[in-house]
């Protein structure tokens, strides 16, 4: 029998005693062969193939087992299992016997029905097969009859249906060349009426036909661009075309130039572009000969100008002939009218502007001069660089440039389409020619257009002027075009046909003359020029109207079309000439920068106090950020690109500078003797405080207040900055906003202000000093009599309280809490480091002491809200004056956990020392062999008692005795210490009376 590792719970012994076990269910039995056969082991051979008869019986569904599971299968291993005992093998044999052969005929039963079924329906599938492939093949013949029947009807069709196609085709070639026919009578008939409207025998040509009949002849040459490589008439045709489209292209820039110039200059420069072309062309000679004799022929008549109408059809004709040469014509037309400012102005025809008649440098002036007649004569008279090319007389430019406007609309009246925007390009192109001016004034003093060199450009005074004037020129012609020819700007930011108007320095609206003067708006000549404009514009519009009431009978369609062509929107004309100087700013920047840096050394002796705001802060800061202010303001004014980025790096350079004007208005760090506080040096005095002080600051009486104010300025500053740094991003272009950032500038007087609570928290500390060394004087072992609070607390209380209430009443709440808790840090270090530099203390010093500390515990808890009690007090910031009368959680939680370290250490050398170890051991957590030292040298205790102790404590005896040896050492240091300080203030104490001495005598 096996014995089962899990006892059966009570439920499924109950199951187990209502199901009689397999052993006695043949049937039951028989079924669990398969999962018997998987888990068993293999037996013999014979067992097996035994075992698979069987199994295969049992199952009754005709299948062999898998070699594999008949050699897993052992039925005596089978038997065995469910028999335990031969005697049961035997009695439960007949009936498993029985069973098994049950199960096997039932199998021989399946099987022999299962093959009669399937030998009775062979038959029946053979015959539906045999079927099947004879419907297929008499489909297969149905459809090759239909197909084939499908060909000859199609055959007949077409037989009948051939004599028509071609009837068809006949028809359709016959319609084309029909029509064909027409075009080219059409297309022969509209090149000899062009080239009769152009002919130079008409006087004037008739353009207006022109136009159409060029727009006529390019539609009806696409038709025939087939034909142009295999008819010769064709090409013939076209070249012809081509050839009238070019001399009616010439003939209106020769008109043009006849208008504006007059006859004998419009030959000139007639004969100066036909030798360019000459010597350009290479081929096409009988061309060439044809044109020329063309042109020739209208020579006698080219004085004759023609009338503004015949010039307005001829701009049409232009449009007729393509994008590309309107825009040819354009470019021509520009650079005639520009040819004489080339001449005046150009700095290679004036090679003076450098030399020693440049203009005198003046003190320089930012602000934008809105023009005066009166006032421009003068100072044109007194100008001391007479050469037009000048900056000092860049305003000559300007003024030629309003002339030629005039004398071009006085040539040219209504001539250009609106859509042509034939002013605007002009103007621009004027711009661009004035900026390749400028930048040749600004060449090298050094290299080979040394000649150009304008001195000028050195003058901040010039230079500032001409940029003044050149954007005012440029914001007078985007007025100006705005409001005589709606030019539509695209400046990204106003809306579409959106007249923006021209603003100064100051924000005020400004009006052009006619002569180009800038007047305030609300000014009475202002409003006086305002009238007179819109008078006129009034008057343009009632003739607009009467012309085209006159002219709406014979009005052509195509004509009307051209004329009410839709706007286009244009660059802007703003930075054009203007950006000529960007590169070239830096005396501007240096002058900023300069005028800056004059503040500053004002500012490093200058301790005026501004009160006005919600902290008195230093004057300087105010007006160098009004300073900073106005200068972004005369910039921006100017320019709001790479001038201004340069002008924000001078912004970040005189920052810099200021932070460390004001740092050096903090006192000067103590060194050698007179850093020490009781006797201890600063590393002594600020150990375990974490506090960062490394140097000890004297803070005279009353001073305290001054650094006070310098932090106050370094808040202001810190916060003006970031204001700084929004403003400049609003103003500056795009491609430099992501480049402007401050936060450096904004950390330095964040530095300031840190440095200025450690100063104030050292100068505090410095002023316990005699206090401390009161302390440490005192024979703390030989006092036996509790008292009062010590003279040592009273001088504390005297030193500190005073100075807190004074820095509370300056500072903002947040650097006044720091404040404290540095200083309750650094004094309650000292404080402590004081009392374990101690030889011994007596049970009555530790009582005295554990007063003192209560007492100086409850001051610096006060400190946060202390008060000024005296009425004459000077008036606190808003952001003090409301307070709790509460000390912060944090802070009083600092201060308690500072203190407990000094009444821990004061109680435990006042506890016995029989029960030292223990009350250690529970009162000081984490104390370590070292501290537990410290009490036990400041009980006074001997050296063998305290290696004792230690070892008690569980230290090694070897250690303890170098501990205790180490610490003897250590007491002979700070005597060593204690008396050198003493001698090194006697010495101090001695010059000082000294030099008082010689003072008196001199």
């Amino acid at each position: 029998m096996t014995t089962e590792l899990n006892q059966p719970t009570a439920k499924a012994k109950e199951k187990q005693s209502t199901k009689p076990p397999l052993s006695q269910d043949p049937e039951a039995l028989i079924d669990t062969i398969d999962s018997f056969r998987k888990s068993g082991a293999p037996g013999n051979h014979n067992a097996n193939t035994t075992s698979s008869s069987s199994n295969g019986n049992s199952n009754g569904n005709g299948n062999a087992p898998s070699a594999s599971s008949s050699t897993a299968f052992d039925p005596v291993d089978f038997l065995n299992h469910h028999y335990k005992t031969e005697a049961s093998l035997i009695t439960a044999l007949p009936s498993l016997r029985s069973t098994l052969d049950k199960r096997i005929t039932t199998l021989d039963e399946s099987i022999s029905s299962t093959i009669q079924k399937q030998s009775d329906l062979a038959d029946l599938t053979l015959s539906d097969v045999t079927r099947a492939k004879h419907a297929v093949k008499h489909l297969h013949e149905r459809v090759t009859t239909v197909q084939i029947k499908a060909n000859q009807s199609e055959q007949a069709v077409q037989e009948i249906t051939i004599e028509m196609k071609q009837l068809d085709f006949a028809k359709k070639h016959l319609s084309k060349t029909i029509t064909a026919l027409k075009r080219l009578h059409m297309l022969l008939h509209a090149v000899k009426q062009l080239r009769y409207a152009v002919r130079s025998s008409c006087n004037p040509p008739d353009y207006k036909n022109a136009a159409n009949l060029v727009d006529a002849v390019q539609l009806l040459l696409g038709h025939f661009e087939g034909y142009m490589d295999s008819v010769e008439k064709m090409r013939l045709v076209k070249q012809d075309v081509e050839r009238i489209r070019v001399n009616l292209n010439q003939g209106i820039i020769f008109a043009f130039r006849v208008a504006g110039f007059g006859g004998a200059k419009a030959l000139e420069k007639k004969k100066r572009d036909d030798e360019k072309r000459k010597k350009k062309a290479k081929k096409g000679k009988a061309v060439s000969h044809k044109m020329d004799q063309s042109e020739e022929d209208g020579e006698s008549k080219a004085a004759i100008p023609l009338p503004p109408a015949s010039l307005n059809d001829a701009c049409h004709v232009l449009d007729a002939l393509g994008m590309s040469k309107r825009k040819e014509f354009m470019k021509v037309f520009c650079a005639d009218h520009l040819e004489p400012y080339a001449q005046l102005f150009h700095p290679k025809n004036n090679t003076s502007s450098g030399g020693a008649n440049a203009a005198t440098p003046q003190k320089p002036s930012f602000k934008i001069i809105l023009s005066n007649e009166n006032k421009d004569e003068k100072e044109n008279s007194a100008l001391s660089n007479p050469n037009p090319a000048s900056l000092d007389q860049i305003e000559r430019r300007y003024a030629w440039y309003r002339r030629m406007l005039r004398e071009l609309d006085e040539a040219f009246p209504s001539v250009f389409p609106k859509y042509w925007n034939m002013e605007y390009h002009m103007t621009r192109a004027f711009l661009s020619e004035c900026a390749k001016h400028i930048l040749l004034l600004f060449s090298s003093k050094d290299g080979s257009m040394k000649a150009l060199h304008d001195r000028d450009c050195e003058n901040v005074s010039v230079l500032l002027k001409a940029l003044q004037k050149t954007m005012l020129f440029e914001k007078e012609m985007t007025a100006w075009l705005q409001r005589e020819y709606g030019t539509d700007f695209d400046d990204g930011l106003s809306g579409k046909n959106e007249k923006v108007p021209a603003v100064g320095e100051d924000g005020e609206v400004l009006e052009f003359g006619p002569s180009g003067k800038a007047v305030a708006a609300g000014s009475a000549e202002g409003i006086r020029i305002k009238y007179e404009r819109q008078m006129k514009d009034r008057k343009k519009r009632e003739d607009s109207m009467n012309q085209q009431q006159d002219g709406n009978e014979d009005l052509d369609m195509a004509h009307f079309n051209r004329v009410n062509d839709a706007p286009v929107v244009v660059p802007p004309l703003i930075g054009v000439a203007s950006s000529a100087f960007e590169k070239f700013m830096s005396p501007y920047i240096a002058l900023e920068e300069e005028n800056m840096d004059e503040q500053l050394k004002e500012a490093a002796s200058n301790s005026t106090v501004d009160s006005r705001g919600e902290l008195p802060v230093l004057t300087s800061s105010t007006n160098l950020f009004l300073y900073i202010k106005n200068s972004i303001t005369r910039c921006t004014t100017l320019t709001k690109g790479k001038t201004l980025f340069l002008l924000y790096r001078a912004f970040q350079r005189t920052l810099r500078k200021y932070a460390t004007v004001l740092a050096s208005k903090y006192p000067s760090a103590l060194y050698g003797p007179a850093a020490a506080i009781g006797g201890l040096s600063i590393a002594g005095l600020t150990a375990g405080s974490g506090s960062g002080i490394k140097d000890i600051y004297r803070i005279p009486k009353g001073d305290e207040t001054n650094i006070c104010y310098v932090i106050d300025t370094c808040e202001y500053c810190s916060e003006t900055v970031e204001a700084l740094q929004d403003l400049i991003v609003d103003k500056i272009e795009d491609k430099y906003k992501s480049k402007v950032d401050m936060s450096s500038e904004e950390e330095a007087f964040h530095d300031v202000t840190a440095k200025g609570i450690k100063v104030l928290v050292s100068g505090l500390v410095h002023r316990t000093d005699q206090a401390f060394k009161g302390m440490y004087n005192i024979n703390w072992s030989a006092l036996d009599v509790v008292g009062e609070e010590s003279a040592y607390v009273r001088s504390m209380h005297n030193e500190v309280q005073p100075f807190v209430v004074k820095v509370k009443s300056l500072l903002p709440n947040s650097y006044f809490r720091n404040f404290c808790d540095q200083f309750a840090m650094i004094f309650t270090n000292a404080f402590y480091n004081t009392i374990t530099r101690q030889k011994r203390i007596s049970e009555s010093g530790t009582q005295q002491l554990l007063l003192d500390v209560y007492n100086l515990k409850t001051l610096l808890l006060k400190l946060p809200v202390l008060e000024k009690v005296d009425a004459s007090s000077p008036s606190r910031s808003p952001s003090n004056q409301v307070g709790s009368s509460i000390a912060p959680a944090m802070y009083t939680k600092l201060v308690t956990k500072q203190f407990q370290r000094i009444e821990i250490l004061l109680k435990l050398v006042g506890t016995p020392a029989e029960l030292l170890i223990d009350v250690f051991k529970v009162q000081w957590q984490g104390g370590s062999a070292l501290d537990l030292q410290t009490v036990m040298t400041l009980k006074g205790m001997k050296r063998n008692d305290q290696a004792s102790m230690l070892e008690k404590f569980g230290v090694d005896p070897m250690t303890a005795i170098k501990n205790t040896a180490n610490i003897d050492i250590q007491s002979l240091h700070d005597k060593s210490s204690d008396v050198s300080a003493k001698i090194n203030s006697d010495l101090i104490q001695m010059r000082e009376k000294v030099e008082r001495f010689r003072g008196a005598f001199r």
